[in-house]
């Protein structure tokens, strides 16, 4: 098996955008989840990602930029979503926006619409990257679709192995969970997708109310009904699982006498929580664990986040 797996020393990021200038695939570390990196102007760069996640191609991607003056060359930005940038990137946002006349990014990437998803990663093996590159990198989460996302390098080749060209490691991600995705075309601002930034802190610049997308048309990632999904059978909002469930929970009140119990945070730390998540559903599925219970999740701050990746788990 030839080696896959990298450390992001200055030699590997230099070959990592030699890769992607060859349109090959590279696995890489962000803030939120691990990403599956491609050109996002070359349509057979970008089909591969679809093809080796066996991704629906009705689901666009979330373009990768190195800072607001690279994304404005690819989406028309108004003021909310410039103050959104200005504050909240580099990290974990992503901006639903117009495509830009003349926007090099592949229509495949977009899903054939008219609107691009668009994000500085703060991490800085990502930053490095796509400095070294200098061109945006379409990059999904590193994992198979509909499965739960990768938040270390083992995670990624656990999916995918010597299939991809690179995965380079750069630890365990610091949120564990996706990135929150925001429609700023205009003044009715809609989250599309919960994550790490709250809807408090977009208000707190914004000054304006925020929905939740209730529409069926898929208009960014993390939309579909059933997502983030391990092997085993998920219930969520348990206070007393069954003795065949292995219970996730969190909080000292909820350190009970349940034989299979994980407590992600016996502190009820919601951001530790969400930061360990995927990786115990992982473990729990290289148990061959046929059934997990998770107890209820507060509904606030990040909790909106999580309890989003966990009920579309459950489907």
């Amino acid at each position: 098996m030839k080696k896959t797996i990298y450390m992001p020393s200055s030699k590997n990021i230099e070959k990592a955008a030699k890769i992607l200038e060859k349109n090959g695939l590279v696995a890489f570390p962000t803030e939120t989840v691990y990403g599956l990196g491609a050109s996002a102007i070359n349509d057979e760069a970008v089909s591969k990602i679809y093809e080796i996640k066996k991704r629906p191609f009705h689901n666009p991607l979330i373009i990768h930029v190195a800072s607001l003056e690279q994304a404005k060359n690819y989406g028309i930005f108004n003021y909310h979503s410039e103050k959104l940038a200005q504050k909240f990137w580099p990290g974990p946002l992503t901006l639903l926006v117009n495509k830009s006349i003349g926007s090099q990014i592949s229509s495949i990437a977009t899903s054939n619409l008219q609107t691009v998803a668009l994000r500085v990663p703060s991490h800085p093996v990502a930053l490095k990257i796509l400095k070294k590159y200098k061109k945006p990198i379409a990059a999904p989460s590193a994992n198979l679709s509909g499965t739960v996302s990768a938040t270390n390098a083992s995670h990624v080749f656990d999916d995918f192995g010597d299939n991809i060209e690179m995965i380079l490691d750069g630890d365990k991600c610091a949120h564990g969970i996706e990135s929150t995705i925001v429609d700023v075309r205009s003044e009715n601002i809609q989250i599309l997708r919960e994550g790490a930034i709250t809807k408090d802190q977009i208000f707190k610049i914004t000054k304006l109310e925020l929905d939740a997308y209730d529409g069926h048309k898929i208009l960014s990632p993390g939309q579909l009904e059933k997502h983030y999904s391990p092997k085993a059978r998920v219930r969520i909002n348990v206070k007393k699982p069954n003795t065949d469930e292995y219970f996730i929970t969190f909080g000292e009140k909820n350190n009970n006498n349940h034989v299979n119990t994980i407590n992600l945070s016996s502190t009820g730390d919601l951001h530790k929580f969400a930061h360990r998540l995927y990786a115990c559903l992982r473990d729990l599925d290289s148990m061959n664990i046929k059934k997990i219970a998770i107890s209820p999740i507060p509904h606030q701050g990040i909790g909106r986040a999580i309890n989003d990746r966990i009920k579309r788990a459950s489907k």
